[in-house]
């Protein structure tokens, strides 16, 4: 069977979850897809491609007795996109429960009906290879195949499965990858540095197999870090990989949590203390060496020797022990205050105080984040806002302006930066895509 790259044109101009739903409930107490609005913001992002993410029962309904039926008239392909079992805890249940041959079979009778149900796709199959042992993708896969010889399957994986220690045993069992882009080693959604080299080590990988690859870009905040990607990192991105679709090297992209509401962004994203800018420091990944950092600094006015800082500090860990992370302010090359991360509470905003002995005008204040001991896998974020001073002061106390605050890092594993929350992002968001789309909806 040829590849997807080789027989779809044009590129797959995809997007995944994030419907649109109705504003009330149905008979059922439950709000269901909008089917038709779903479908009109998709036109006009120009996909030609939905993969329609299904997490419960409600999800499946929706999608064969609606969606995929509108869909068909209106000549946009769909993939189911079902969760593994590390996805669905109590109550989530999926409409064949934890049987993904029998999922495999009802997809693929389904496309028979519906000849715009192109394939199907699991995420993070990685996390669950004991059931998803190569033997049982292949039994899957054939029992799709055995309906439908057409149908097409593809895991969703992460950079660090694209190895071919992972890949060969599945070889024989998947049509293709989605690969979801998260800057790894690091994990984020701010800086695409590595996509290139991952891009094209991940091409190599799957042409080599004579497999087909997806790259996937997300347009939401990862999990539970709040800092969602910019509009130029999602522009850029998604172009990349449709420069290398259009060139036959990839079968395309597609967008992930894409809001298409039209609507400004609540202002409970807003995550500042006040104002709309915080400083934001991230640390993520594997291995974070001792006597690391990430910082935000600039320069300090001083009118007596013994100055008084007030802030306001906020994390975000998981099961992080004492001793690791440390949220450090310093003056010149002198720690002036320090407090363990794993003493803050989490998520919460707190009051701090720093009385500042020898303080002198030119100073440069530093806002750190830094590693005392060598970590494993982790992922943590501090937030600081409202620096407010007695005979102290700097430029921009409120976070407001990026460019006042110069970001510096030791190892690649932290990201400083000052967000700053824009009401119109999601409106950008979804112009950005929409243009980059246009200009391969045609090729």
């Amino acid at each position: 069977m040829a590849s997807l790259s080789a027989v779809a044109r044009p590129p797959v101009l995809a997007d995944y979850a994030a419907v649109i739903e109705e504003t009330g409930v149905r008979a059922d107490g439950q709000h269901h897809l909008n089917t038709q609005a779903t479908l009109e913001r998709l036109r006009a992002l120009h996909a030609n491609t939905y993969f329609f993410l299904v997490q419960r029962q409600r999800d499946w309904d929706d999608l064969r007795l609606e969606f995929l039926p509108a869909a068909a008239k209106s000549g946009l392909d769909v993939w189911p996109y079902f969760v593994p079992p590390s996805e669905c805890p109590a109550p989530c249940a999926l409409p064949f429960g934890e049987d993904y041959v029998r999922t495999a079979t009802e997809i693929s009778r389904l496309s028979l009906a519906f000849p715009n149900l192109k394939g199907w796709a699991i995420d993070d199959f990685a996390d669950n290879v004991k059931l998803f042992t190569p033997e049982y993708v292949g039994k899957l896969r054939n029992a799709g195949r055995e309906v439908n010889p057409r149908l097409l399957f593809y895991p969703l994986l992460y950079w660090r499965s694209m190895e071919p220690e992972f890949l060969d045993p599945y070889s024989t069992a998947i049509d293709g990858v989605i690969l979801a882009y998260r800057d790894e080693p690091t994990v984020n959604t701010s800086r695409n540095t590595t996509l290139r080299a991952q891009l094209t080590a991940a091409e190599s990988l799957l042409r080599e197999r004579g497999k087909s690859l997806i790259l996937m870009i997300y347009c939401a905040p990862l999990g539970r870090l709040p800092i969602p990607p910019g509009v130029d990192y999602v522009r850029d991105s998604v172009s990349m990989g449709l420069s290398d679709a259009a060139a036959g090297k990839l079968a395309g992209v597609v967008t992930y949590a894409l809001d298409k509401s039209g609507e400004r962004a609540s202002a409970t994203r807003n995550y500042a203390h006040g104002g709309r800018g915080r400083a934001t420091i991230s640390a993520s990944g594997k291995g974070i060496p001792a006597g690391s950092y990430g910082e935000l600094a600039s320069p300090v006015t001083v009118a007596a020797a013994q100055p008084v800082l007030r802030f306001w500090c906020t994390a975000s860990y998981t099961r992080l022990p004492p001793g690791y992370f440390f949220v450090q302010v310093s003056l010149g090359d002198r720690v002036v205050w320090e407090r363990d991360l794993s003493a803050l509470g989490n998520n919460l905003w707190e009051p701090e105080l720093v009385e500042i002995a020898g303080a002198v005008s030119g100073d440069t204040i530093h806002i750190r984040l830094s590693t005392k001991r060598s970590t494993g896998s982790i992922s943590v974020l501090i937030g600081v806002d409202d620096l407010e001073g007695e005979d102290i002061a700097v430029s921009d106390p409120g976070f407001e302006a990026p460019g006042k605050w110069i970001a510096a890092q030791t190892d690649p594993a932290y990201l400083p930066l000052v967000q700053v929350f824009d009401p119109e992002l999601p409106i950008r968001l979804f112009e950005a895509v929409s243009a980059v789309y246009a200009r391969y909806s045609s090729f």
